[in-house]
C-alpha cells in the first residue's frame, strides 16, 4: 500500500449505520472471516457457509458499500458467464464523529511528491558532497590537483582563508545543492 490509505466514514453517514449492522450480524461476520482467508464468489461463499445465495449477496453488497469487502477479480462460471470474486479489504476504516476534510487524490499525490523531492534532494546533495570532497582532497591525478590549486588560488585572491574553512566547502556545496533541489521541486509543484 505504500502510504496508509483509509476509508473515512462520518457517524452521520448512512454507511456508518450499515457498518454497525454488519458488525452486529453473525452471518456477515462469518462471510467476512471467510473472505479474509481466500477470494470467493457469492455462490462459493453460500456453499461454504450453507447460506442462501440471496443472503450472501445482500451482505457482500452491504460490506462492499462500506469498504469491508472488495472485488478481487473475475472468473468464468459453468455457463461461461463472468463471476466476481470477493476478498476482505486490507484498507482500514476510520469512523469519525463529525465533518472532516477528506484527503483526496491530489493532496495524496502532493504528499508523495514531497517525500520524493526530499529523497532526490538528499541523494543529489550526497553526490555533490562526495564530488566536492574528491576535488578538495589531495590526490594523485594531475587534473584533480589542478582543480584544487585553482580553487585554493581563487580563495587566496578573494582574501578567504584556505585553512579550516576549506574542509567545510563540501558541506557548503552539499547544503546549497539540497536547498536548490528543494526549491526546484517547490517551483515545479506550484507550476503543475
Amino acid at each position: 500500500m505504500g502510504f496508509l490509505e483509509y476509508e473515512t466514514i462520518e457517524v452521520d453517514d448512512e454507511r456508518a449505520k450499515e457498518l454497525a449492522q454488519i458488525l452486529m450480524n453473525d452471518k456477515a461476520i462469518a462471510i467476512l472471516r471467510l473472505l479474509q482467508e481466500r477470494e470467493l464468489s457469492i455462490s462459493e461463499i453460500a456453499r461454504e457457509l450453507n447460506m442462501p445465495i440471496s443472503t450472501v449477496s445482500y451482505h457482500v453488497e452491504k460490506m462492499a458499500r462500506v469498504g469491508l469487502v472488495e472485488v478481487a477479480g473475475k472468473k468464468y462460471g459453468k455457463r461461461l458467464q463472468e463471476v466476481r470474486l470477493y476478498r476482505a479489504s486490507e484498507r482500514p476504516i476510520l469512523l469519525v464523529p463529525g465533518k472532516v476534510i477528506k484527503k483526496k487524490g491530489p493532496s495524496l499525490v502532493l504528499d508523495r511528491l514531497r517525500v520524493i523531492s526530499l529523497v532526490v534532494a538528499v541523494g543529489l546533495s550526497a553526490v555533490a558532497y562526495w564530488l566536492a570532497s574528491v576535488i578538495t582532497k589531495p590526490s594523485q591525478t594531475k587534473t584533480t590537483e589542478r582543480v584544487r590549486s585553482f580553487a585554493v588560488n581563487t580563495l587566496r585572491e578573494s582574501g578567504q582563508s584556505t585553512g579550516s574553512g576549506w574542509s567545510a566547502l563540501p558541506l557548503l556545496i552539499a547544503g546549497i545543492t539540497f536547498l536548490g533541489t528543494l526549491g526546484l521541486f517547490h517551483i515545479l509543484r506550484k507550476r503543475f
